[in-house]
């Protein structure tokens, strides 16, 4: 809708409508609220906040049947009347309230007598605008125990279509009945501001200010979660001890909700390695540098021993030492044989077995030994000469044993006996060396107790201990299978044995070098990022947490972007500028200069804006100076109200009803009259229906619509009254109470009582009832009396009436000697009638024929009378 169309407050709450469908899901079901309630409950605020943090939850937007807005094209819509109340506030059911479709009806009751029940009824069926706060409780009957639905039923005329609805409580009605206004000065359009300033805001406007205060709302308690939760960051996140330039540092610097926990993860967790680096280095700071670097080079020294036994042990199972050890094995066996070969030969023709077996082998020796060092020194081997003995047996040698010895050693001194023990040497030689490369146990389990206690490296010394194991195995494969090996060869540069002996020389040289040298540098920034992540693998959990922190942190403040109030406030100023036009401020002068505030000149300005909300300002054009709020008594300011309402029904052309809730309370008689005059102005147009307990200003109303000089400006009036019978509320008498009944009216209802309770006079045995009746009849009577008399001077002096009326007195001059006369006879007859029934000893009831002759007399005197003074015509 363009501004240019933005007319009446019923086009700028359409438009309000159709801008919210694209505001976010929170505001629409805020302005849903406001629109019901006027006021959001800290309750509200807590919902909102949920919706708006995540748009998803379950919400009510703003819908075109909660604003029941008037239509231009819409119809004029009068109330006929409302009946069969059921279960509101213990209101008498099988009641009907009347209204004229055009003119004023004027419904009174007393306190108590339940009708604020039927206002709150139609408030809520009209859909007046109100708060919680001022919001009046519209309750079931608490005196029924289970009290069924609150409802009732409507029937109104839409131009000229006869309509009926149901009203139910919280549940929707008709949007025709939404063009009926209902002023409530509690919530009109004019209030008090916080400086005591009179501003005047149209609702539509007043709405989207609520709105934005709503904002302020949410945004101050999201602000508020959001500062809830950053002081939950624990000290060691915000205030780390880490080194700002390790890892960890600029991990914490930018911690974020897009951080990942792996990554911190990952971070925090150190490897037995890097476990056992930090504890070196933190042993070589801790210490004194040259005791440190000697402790180093002992460690170094002991490592390259074992490195050189663990290379000695590599290289004797490599595959060069088995294929070399087999081929010495398969030397042995070839010349082995060759020698077995002739050993046979030599054996075969001797008498014992095992002749150049090893065992004789050995014992040829033995015997070469002992003729060499003992039985023939430096006599060639064998001695065999005529004195010669045998060096085994020491027997005399006969030419058989001479020539056999002779033969034993040409067969040892044989060429393939030699090669073969030659064969045998080197085969034994080169086992042996290869046996020797192997480590004990008792020195395996030496060093790995130095590398795994002294130098701190379980890894070292696992891997060293399984080199070493394995490389063994294969050794002893190697001997037990000579050279032919099935297991794998095992490879020392993959125990890290190179690397750690390098890594101490790095050590040492660091710990020589200088303090502020590149090397010192490095070992300090690497111990510095190993202390760094091992702190922060003892709160890693506290980051974890932090995490979800910024993750929640960052949802509320994507959040906090939809209670920017921009887009509304600019709503505001184009509604304000469709709204506040110079025919409101004339329409309002106007309504201020009729309802008479004691000659104080007011004007609707412009004011400053609030929290980007246009404000116009009630400004007292004498004194711009003064804030209206200061000066206004609570009773003008009710009128100012009033005329911002009449101001607000003037400019959206709609002639469909209005209904006033005691609109004079707290006024004085000045006002009181003003206002009357001003709805009894506007009933010659419309429907008005005015709810009230003040009897003067009943009286002044009915005044204000009847007594007038110009017939034709005459208003429609009737009178309603709701009363209270038998404790229950609630009862409709659609006429005038009796005490604002004139003479007529109450001469009419006395007849027509004293017909009903004739019977009484003529059945009762005793007279008992007959006289209670009667004493009742007769003094309702000489009340007529008096009203007849106010009835007939009401031209000058009417009943509260705060003037004396001139135009009227000639009127007075139709009243004659015996009009006085006669009225003092016949209510003293009255007065004496009521003595005898009720002071007397013995009361006696006068008959229906005697109180029917003082009726008909009271008729005729008042006949007279007013014929007479309707004949004269007031100047």
């Amino acid at each position: 809708m363009t501004q240019a169309k933005i007319k009446t407050e019923a086009d700028a709450l359409r438009e309000i409508l159709t801008w919210s469908i694209d505001r976010p899901a929170w505001q629409r079901d805020a302005l849903r609220r406001l629109v019901s309630h006027g006021e959001l409950t800290g309750a509200d605020i807590d919902e909102l906040i949920e919706i708006c943090k995540d748009s998803r939850k379950p919400s009510a937007p703003l819908l075109a049947e909660h604003i029941g807005t008037r239509h231009s094209s819409a119809p004029t819509v009068s109330l006929k009347n409302i009946n069969t109340v059921q279960n509101v506030n213990a209101l008498a059911s099988g009641q009907k309230l009347t209204f004229l479709p055009k003119g004023v009806t004027i419904i009174y009751g007393d306190n108590g007598a339940g009708k604020s029940g039927y206002v709150r009824i139609l408030k809520r069926a009209c859909r007046a605008r109100t708060t919680r706060k001022k919001e009046e409780a519209l309750l079931p009957n608490i005196y029924d125990q289970q009290p069924g639905p609150m409802r009732a039923n409507l029937e109104y005329d839409a131009g000229a279509q006869a309509q009926k609805t149901q009203w139910q409580h919280d549940a929707a009605t008709d949007d025709l009945l939404s063009e009926i206004s209902v002023f409530d000065s509690q919530t009109a359009n004019v209030h008090v501001e916080e400086t005591n300033d009179l501003a005047y805001t149209p609702f539509p406007m007043k709405l989207l200010e609520w709105l934005v205060n709503a904002c302020k709302s949410v945004k101050d308690k999201i602000d508020g979660q959001i500062a809830s939760i950053e002081s939950q960051t624990p000290k060691s996140i915000s205030e780390p001890s880490c080194s700002s330039e390790s890892e960890v540092g600029a991990l914490l610097d930018t911690l974020s909700k897009r951080t990942k926990p792996e990554d911190v993860q990952k971070l925090a967790t150190l490897s037995d390695k890097e476990q056992a680096r930090l504890a070196e280095l933190t042993s070589d700071f801790s210490q004194d540098p040259a005791a440190t670097v000697r402790r180093l080079r002992a460690h170094k020294t002991r490592l390259e021993g074992l490195h050189s036994k663990l290379q000695g042990l590599e290289d004797a199972c490599s595959i060069e030492k088995a294929a070399q050890l087999h081929l010495l094995a398969g030397d042995l066996a070839t010349k082995s044989a060759a020698a077995n070969l002739a050993t046979r030969d030599l054996s075969k023709d001797e008498p014992l077995a095992g002749v150049g077996s090893a065992t004789w082998q050995s014992l040829w020796k033995a015997a070469r030994a002992y003729s060499a060092e003992e039985a023939y020194p430096e006599q060639d081997f064998p001695k065999i000469d005529d004195d010669a003995r045998c060096v085994l047996c020491q027997q005399e040698l006969n030419a058989d044993a001479a020539e056999r010895l002779q033969r034993f050693e040409k067969y040892v001194q044989d060429k393939t006996q030699q090669e073969e023990t030659a064969a045998k040497q080197a085969f034994s030689d080169f086992r042996s060396d290869l046996q020797n490369k192997a480590l004990s146990s008792a020195i395996l389990l030496e060093e790995r107790l130095f590398l795994a206690d002294e130098l701190g490296n379980e890894t070292l010394a696992d891997s060293v201990r399984e080199f070493t194991l394995r490389a063994q195995w294969r050794l002893r494969s190697m001997l037990k299978n000579n050279g032919d090996v099935g297991l794998p060869i095992a490879d020392l540069k993959n125990t890290g044995l190179d690397t750690t002996i390098t890594s101490l020389e790095s050590r040492i040289n660091a710990l020589l070098a200088e303090e502020e040298s590149e090397e010192r540098r490095a070992l300090r920034s690497e111990l510095q990022e190993l202390k760094d992540r091992q702190w922060l693998s003892g709160l890693k959990g506290d980051v974890f947490a932090e995490i979800e922190r910024l993750k929640s942190i960052a949802k509320l403040q994507a959040a906090l972007k939809d209670t920017r109030p921009g887009t509304i406030t600019s709503k505001n100023t184009s509604l304000s500028e469709a709204l506040i036009t110079e025919r409101l401020r004339g329409r309002f002068a106007q309504e201020i200069d009729h309802l008479n505030l004691a000659g104080l000149a007011i004007e609707l300005k412009q004011a400053s804006s609030k929290a980007g909300i246009s404000r116009f300002k009630i400004s007292l054009i004498q004194s711009t100076s003064s804030n209206a709020g200061d000066v206004l008594s609570e009773g003008e300011y009710r009128c100012v109200a009033l005329a911002g309402f009449m101001a607000e029904l003037a400019t959206n052309d709609s002639h469909s009803g209005i209904i006033f809730d005691d609109p004079v309370s707290s006024l004085d008689h000045l006002h009181r009259e003003a206002i009357a005059k001003r709805l009894a102005e506007e009933g010659r147009n419309r429907q008005v229906i005015v709810f009230t307990h003040d009897l003067p200003f009943l009286f002044l109303l009915r005044n204000a619509c009847a007594q007038v000089d110009d017939p034709a400006q005459k208003t429609e009036v009737a009178l309603r009254h709701i009363q209270k019978r038998q404790d229950t509320p609630g009862h409709c008498r659609n006429e005038a109470p009796e005490k604002a009944q004139d003479a007529a009216t109450r001469l009419k209802t006395i007849r027509a009582h004293l017909d009903n309770t004739r019977i009484q006079y003529e059945q009762d045995p005793d007279g008992t009832t007959w006289l209670i009746t009667a004493r009742g009849l007769i003094d309702s009577l000489r009340q007529a009396w008096e009203t007849a008399v106010e009835d007939a001077v009401s031209p000058v002096l009417r009943t509260f009436s705060s003037k004396v009326d001139t135009k009227g007195f000639a009127k007075l001059s139709a009243i004659q000697q015996q009009d006085a006369e006669s009225m003092r006879k016949h209510y003293g007859q009255c007065s004496e009638m009521l003595h005898k029934t009720s002071d007397a000893m013995n009361p006696v009831a006068p008959t229906p024929d005697a109180i029917t002759a003082q009726l008909e007399a009271l008729e005729k005197w008042l006949t007279a009378v007013s014929e007479r003074q309707r004949q004269i015509k007031s100047k």
